[in-house]
């Protein structure tokens, strides 16, 4: 017999509360009235007599039932050993890599062939069962005795494009050991890549006889040389101001120089050399990308001369266009927030804009639905023509940026947002200068800005600031960022299918700091680029990734994707109804999007597929001793018996039989305890 959580019984110490209910809190004497005590000798009375244990059996319920509760807690067990014979049916699975990295040499054909053999080896009794676990573990078969079912799996796999992970396959090696209450038999083949581990070794935990043989089908590390990663951009539309920056990788190997090259549509556009130090880095920098309007598949490749050329390019897409026209009105007397939104936009990295600055009078009779956007720069009054063009604009799906500052008519409402400017404060005295406190880093506006570097909201300064008189959070309406006193600084009000959103001061250096500061830039860039409808959508995924087809709004509206060798990748059920779709291979993907929308995604094999390091062998020892008893006699070194036979350790526990005593001992007690209480009541 044995315990889990022997720690547990130091609780037995408890048992002394009975003593104590039972011994010293049963003297209780009554108090007698004398008229003197003169003729009463002083003397100390023993009480030895009065502090005799009483009710012995209700004491001896009480003192049990806690050993008993500090028994249930420690989780007492019977230990015993299960033999079984080893021509008794087994329950086998055969998990094949196949990942990228097994397309290495002939790494998945020997995989396949060894596996074909291990399911040769299984008896009549025997049932087995094949899985994959390159990227999500998936169940190829179901739990099966027929050999040729598990045979024919075996042979029409093909390895893949995403990585493997060692977590998921124990994952399931857990989840068939308790779904099918038996010991299982797990061959595994695999290249033995050390980036398939997890990063904690506890998620790759065994079962209690779960026998687990590792096959390495891989040829132990090699050099190799990668495409690592490329930072270019979605969209062109300067083709002058354009920047594409690949970073390849080193995996062992000697000193090399290897040439890069850009290629748009199947044409090499321009190549550049890197040297490359063993296990180090380098970047090219291409500075060119005269694309063609549209899009475009373009592609990063090296010479790398490796044994695994499957990772030697890195595919983008850019779409080419010209720059959008944007509407920029502000007040005839404030120079200063039209030079800052000008240089603001026009330095941007991509020029997706071009602004149309202008006075309200200026563009009383102005088509604005031409326009990718408006920003209202602290503008005054408005023409009521003007007006009602705007909120027409946001109706059907534009979006207009507005900033308060001191032509903000208080107690009038805000064009287009629709709630009222109460006050314009500004700071002044001793009063300290408002900051900006909170912000929600998940709106896009700041996700970006939030996370360049040494940009940052923490030196923004606001000296004056307009009090609104917002609507409560909602769907509708969401405050993306509050001063430190706690009064909204930026709003997002959804209005029909468009926004409009408030800035709670002005874009000059009067109000505020902001336009002097780095944030500022940033900030600017994304919040034009998600009103013109510029910063949605990726241009790179990952093989295994996810990308979202349609909103709510969208729903039962069919979106259609083409594969890479075009043809069509959902049903027309699953175009209708899905929601996402997940890449399963590299290469070119083109969306069609419910809108009349085109994309063009580009997907890319993870790259810890291109380092071959092997894990070490000790690592895989522990990781087979996992799902072997650790008590049970020569489990350590064979996992058997001497004699041949299986033999693993059975632990019955038996804490729910001391829970149903301990519910039998609790009525006992409460039954004997109210039969004591109402004879002393009587008496």
């Amino acid at each position: 017999m044995g315990f889990l959580t022997p720690w547990f019984l130091a609780g037995a110490a408890a048992v002394g509360l009975p003593v104590y209910i039972h011994l010293l809190r049963q003297y209780q004497q009554t108090p007698i009235k004398f008229s003197s005590l003169m003729f009463f000798e002083r003397r100390t009375q023993s009480s030895v007599k009065h502090r005799r244990l009483k009710y012995l059996l209700l004491f001896a319920l009480r003192a049990l039932f806690i050993l008993l509760l500090v028994l249930a807690f420690s989780r007492p067990y019977i230990s015993s050993s299960a033999v079984s014979n080893p021509n008794s049916a087994r329950t086998v699975v055969f998990a094949l890599d196949n990942s990228l990295s097994m397309r290495r040499g002939g790494a998945f054909a020997k995989a396949k062939q060894q596996a074909l053999d291990e399911i040769g080896k299984l008896s009549a009794a025997d049932r087995g069962q094949v899985v994959t676990f390159g990227g999500p573990a998936k169940l190829v078969t179901d739990m099966t005795g027929d050999k040729q079912i598990l045979r024919a799996a075996v042979s029409a796999l093909d390895p893949g494009d995403d990585a493997s992970s060692y977590a998921e396959i124990a994952r399931v090696l857990r989840s068939t050991s308790e779904g099918y209450k038996t010991n299982v038999d797990a061959h595994v083949f695999t290249d033995l890549q050390k980036s398939s581990l997890p990063a904690s070794f506890a998620d790759l935990r065994l079962n209690d006889g779960t026998k687990l043989n590792v096959h390495n089908v891989g040829d132990g590390p090699v050099p190799n040389w990668t495409i690592e990663a490329v930072d270019a951009p979605r969209r062109v539309f300067d083709t002058k101001k354009v920047r594409t920056l690949a970073t390849v990788a080193s995996y062992g190997g000697d000193m090399a120089t290897r040439t890069v090259s850009l290629v748009a549509n199947g044409k090499t556009v321009e190549s550049k050399q890197v040297k490359l130090t063993p296990g180090g880095r380098a970047t090219a920098e291409f500075l060119t990308l005269d694309v063609p309007y549209g899009l475009t598949k373009c592609e990063i490749r090296i010479d790398s001369a490796d044994a695994f050329p499957q990772d030697d390019h890195w595919f983008f897409s850019v779409e080419r266009a010209d720059p959008k026209p944007a509407l920029l009105l502000h007040s005839a007397s404030d120079a200063a927030s039209t030079l800052y939104v000008k240089t603001a936009l026009e330095s941007a990295t991509d020029a997706a804009f071009t602004l149309d600055s202008r006075t309200p009078d200026q563009a009383a009779n102005a088509d604005i639905s031409k326009f990718a956007f408006a920003i209202l720069a602290d503008p005054g009054p408005l023409p009521r023509s003007l007006e009602d063009s705007l909120e027409k604009f946001v109706q059907g799906g534009g979006s207009v940026l507005i900033s308060l500052g001191r032509y903000t008519t208080p107690g009038r409402n805000i064009p287009v947002a629709g709630f009222p400017a109460t006050q314009i404060h500004t700071i002044t005295g001793d009063e300290p200068v408002q900051t900006v406190a909170q912000i929600d880093t998940s709106y896009p506006a700041f996700s970006l800005a939030s996370s360049r570097g040494s940009a940052s909201w923490d030196a923004v300064q606001i000296f004056q600031y307009v009090k609104l008189q917002t609507p409560q959070e909602s769907p509708e309406t969401r405050i993306a960022a509050r001063l430190a006193n706690g009064l909204p600084l930026f709003v997002d009000r959804k209005i029909g299918e468009g926004h409009a959103l408030v800035f709670a001061s002005a874009f000059d250096n009067i109000a505020n700091n902001l336009p002097l500061q780095p944030i500022w830039l940033p900030f600017l860039e994304q919040t034009t680029h998600e009103m013109g409808g510029v910063g949605s959508g990726r241009g790179a995924y990952r093989v295994g990734s996810f990308v979202e087809l349609r909103s709510v709004r969208e729903r039962n509206v069919p979106v259609e994707i083409l594969g890479p060798d075009g043809k069509r990748m959902m049903t027309l059920s699953e175009s209708s109804k899905a929601t996402n779709y997940q890449f399963p291979s590299e290469g070119f993907f083109e969306i069609r999007r419910a809108n009349g929308r085109q994309e063009l995604a580009a997907v890319n094999a993870d790259r810890r597929e291109s380092d071959f390091t092997v894990v070490p062998a000790e690592t895989i020892e522990l990781w087979k001793n996992t799902g072997i008893a650790s008590n049970t006699p020569g489990a350590a070194s064979s996992g058997a018996n001497p004699t041949g036979s299986n033999t693993r350790e059975v632990k019955s526990e038996l804490w729910w039989w001391v829970l149903a005593l301990l519910a039998m001992l609790a009525v006992a007690e409460s039954i004997l305890g109210n039969r004591h209480l109402a004879g002393k009541e009587a008496a």
